[in-house]
């Protein structure tokens, strides 16, 4: 089975964690299968032929058996682009092999409201789905905005990140203590300018006052990058208190760092998402819509911590505190069971949606044969 994947193919790694997760998901189904990887908008690092047009409908009906868009948050927009798929609508009607979406979510700045689609962007969405066999929602707050938009054949399938394991908890886990700091537009963005400028510093602050007392105690910290954009800022800010900061160049690398972690403190919504699916303890910064998405879908509020409480980095050191001392065992245990709960439904869907038979290239003819 040959799968061509749509994906954002940014420097950010926690998308790469999505197309990962989604990979392992097929191949349980299906261990033949190949993935073909392709850049759904112009974001990735192909800047000329990018998204679900003409061209890509017409490859992909001649080569693949199904068409994969799936990563991260898609559905929201920005200044720059209506939402987060490139689409040539008319090349929808000439798609021939099914379609699936998974791992799709919506979002928002920092600690904003969930971000408004245009009317353009939101009929986008609507064709896109109609043409789906399959459309996986990322979490319950998509869930129900795309219920809100009418379309109501959109499942809950979860973040395909916390699926690429299955892990079980370990008692008394041994290892390092990793800090997933949060992205830099939450230390200097324009967007939520006096939210970012108090709120998103303050949190920044409060990572560096947990390190250093962490290192104080004894404990072995590792501290990490999600993309390489966020690097400077974090190595100024650990200037002094680290030798070094880490930012992993393939997921293979992050997710050797992540399984070797006693807890993690995430300013990231993926590293959260493969933490869970390693059953690795964390605490997860709930920085926007995304995150909030996850922790309501894994019922994970005894894990999130708001950025805008009062005396922020108190919290922190208590919630960390909580971790290292690996309390409320009962409500991870519950997590897991969700985990594994949501993984068992979406590859069942998965596995509905997922053609039987698999297409085979005639390369004289130039045709598709099943």
């Amino acid at each position: 089975m040959r799968i061509h994947h749509f994906y954002p193919r940014t420097n950010n790694i926690g998308d790469h964690f999505v197309q990962r997760g989604i990979e392992a998901m097929v191949r349980r189904i299906r261990p033949d299968a190949t993935f073909e990887l392709f850049d759904v908008n112009s974001r990735g690092s192909d800047e000329v032929e990018y998204g679900l047009t003409r061209r890509a409908v017409e490859r992909a009906n001649r080569e693949a058996d199904a068409i994969i868009v799936g990563g991260s948050n898609l559905y929201e927009g920005s200044y720059r682009w209506r939402w987060g798929v490139h689409l040539e609508t008319e090349a929808l009607e000439k798609l021939r092999v099914p379609l699936l979406l998974l791992g799709i979510g919506s979002g928002s700045d920092f600690g904003a409201p969930l971000h408004r689609a245009s009317r353009q962007a939101m009929k986008e969405i609507k064709l896109l789905n109609d043409h789906a066999r399959l459309s996986g929602a990322r979490d319950l707050i998509t869930l129900d905005w795309l219920h809100g938009l009418g379309i109501t054949k959109a499942k809950l399938t979860g973040d395909p990140a916390a699926f690429i394991f299955d892990e079980l908890p370990h008692k008394n886990r041994v290892g390092h203590f990793l800090i997933a700091m949060p992205p830099q537009r939450f230390w200097s963005g324009l967007h939520q300018f006096w939210n970012v400028r108090t709120h998103g510093r303050a949190m920044f602050k409060a990572l560096v006052s947990l390190v250093r007392a962490l290192l104080e105690e004894g404990e072995d910290v590792v501290v990490a990058c999600n993309d390489p954009l966020d690097l400077p800022r974090t190595k100024s800010l650990f200037d002094g208190i680290l030798a070094d900061v880490v930012c992993p160049k393939t997921p293979e690398d992050y997710f050797e760092l992540l399984s070797t972690s006693r807890a993690v403190v995430s300013g990231r919504l993926h590293t959260a998402a493969v933490a869970l699916s390693l059953a690795v303890p964390f605490v997860l910064l709930n920085v926007d819509q995304r995150t909030e998405g996850f922790i309501k879908t894994y019922q994970l509020e005894s894990r999130g911590l708001e950025p805008s409480v009062d005396q922020i980095e108190t919290a922190l050191r208590e919630q960390t505190a909580k971790l290292m001392r690996g309390e409320s065992p009962s409500a991870w245990e519950k997590s897991i069971e969700m985990r594994n709960e949501m993984c068992r439904r979406t590859m069942n869907l998965l596995k509905d949606a997922l053609p039987e038979g698999t297409l085979t290239v005639d390369p004289d003819a130039g045709h598709v044969r099943s």
